[in-house]
C-alpha cells in the first residue's frame, strides 16, 4: 500500500475475518450437504423394472458426491484455519518491523 519501507502495511482485519468466517461457513454447509448426499436412494425408488439398473448408479453417484463434499468441507475448514494463523503471524512480524524501524529512526535523530 505504501512505498516507504518504514511504514506499516495495513491489512484490514474486518475484511480478513469476514473471509475466515465465510470459509468456515462454507465448510459447515458442505459438511451438511455431504451428510445428506450419503443417504442415497433405494432401488425401490425407481420401480421394479428400472430399480436394478438405476439404483446402483444413483447410489454410486451419491457416494462420489459425498466424498467430494467431505473433501471440499475439509479444504474450506483448513483454509480458514490457515488464513487465521497467517493473519496472526503477519501481525506479529509487522509489529516487530515497526518497532525496529522506529528504533532506527530514533537513533538517527
Amino acid at each position: 500500500m505504501t512505498a516507504a519501507a518504514n511504514q506499516q502495511i495495513i491489512i484490514d482485519p474486518e475484511v480478513l475475518q469476514a473471509h475466515v468466517r465465510a470459509l468456515a461457513d462454507a465448510a459447515d454447509v458442505l459438511r451438511a450437504a455431504a451428510a445428506n448426499a450419503g443417504s442415497g436412494v433405494g432401488v425401490e425408488a425407481f420401480g421394479a423394472m428400472c430399480g436394478p439398473m438405476l439404483g446402483p448408479a444413483v447410489s454410486g453417484l451419491a457416494d462420489a458426491s459425498r466424498s467430494t463434499l467431505v473433501t471440499a468441507s475439509a479444504l474450506s475448514a483448513m483454509t480458514s484455519a490457515a488464513l487465521q494463523a497467517a493473519a496472526g503471524q503477519f501481525s506479529e512480524i509487522e509489529e516487530t518491523a515497526v518497532t525496529t524501524f522506529r528504533a532506527i529512526e530514533g537513533l538517527a535523530l
